[in-house]
């Protein structure tokens, strides 16, 4: 009488109540189905609005963070990340997202003081002042580091980069907000961030709303 070795056979896949799996070293494997649990629990709800959330705050900026932070692989992941962290508030299931708690560059070079913005919907502009003045003995380029804002319209999920918009000893820069402003009743973000000469970044950090 003939005979089947089950184990030559490697059948893998749910036969009936059963999973047939072969593993990595050849052996057959055969278990009892389960059917998956969700449960959804308050606890596990509330995880998965946190992370939704945080994936919805970073998503429209994601082409911007590539740049922000010098094309690290794991830009986006790191600023979801600290999204949960940092700027998720309030409690289930009244979740919001603290947009200046969100970091949006990062880089060694140091960051520009006393920033402040003003926004004109009607116009479609963006004016931002600060401290043209810098003394550093480690950085003496630093005049002449580069700076680049990063605007996210909240209203419509989409995100902007304006690169090289002047230098630090300048004092000041506009940028136009006609491809970004949908209506007037759009909720605007900002954060600033510098670029040397050489292509280092400095952090970046939140300059207002409008």
């Amino acid at each position: 009488m003939g005979k089947i070795d089950i184990n030559s056979l490697g059948i893998s896949g749910k036969i009936g109540p059963i999973i047939a799996y072969v593993t990595k070293t050849g052996k057959q494997v055969f278990k009892k189905y389960v059917v998956p649990k969700d449960p959804r629990t308050e606890k596990q709800l509330a995880s998965r609005m946190r992370f939704g959330l945080a994936n919805s705050a970073a998503s429209p900026l994601n082409k911007a963070l590539k740049r922000s932070f010098s094309n690290q692989a794991n830009a986006y992941r790191k600023t979801v990340s600290q999204i949960l962290k940092n700027a998720i508030q309030g409690e289930y299931p009244d979740y919001s997202v603290d947009y200046s708690r969100i970091k949006i560059a990062e880089g060694e070079l140091e960051s520009l003081p006393g920033v402040t913005m003003s926004c004109d919907i009607e116009s479609a502009t963006a004016s931002f002042k600060w401290d043209g003045e810098f003394n550093s003995s480690s950085h003496r380029e630093g005049a002449v580091d580069k700076v680049n804002f990063i605007c996210l319209n909240e209203t419509i999920s989409k995100a902007k980069s304006f690169i090289d918009c002047a230098l630090r000893q300048n004092g000041n820069a506009e940028i136009n907000l006609s491809d970004i402003i949908s209506s007037k009743r759009d909720k605007l973000h900002f954060w600033v961030y510098l670029t040397s000469t050489d292509g280092r970044n400095s952090a970046g950090y939140y300059a207002g709303s409008s």
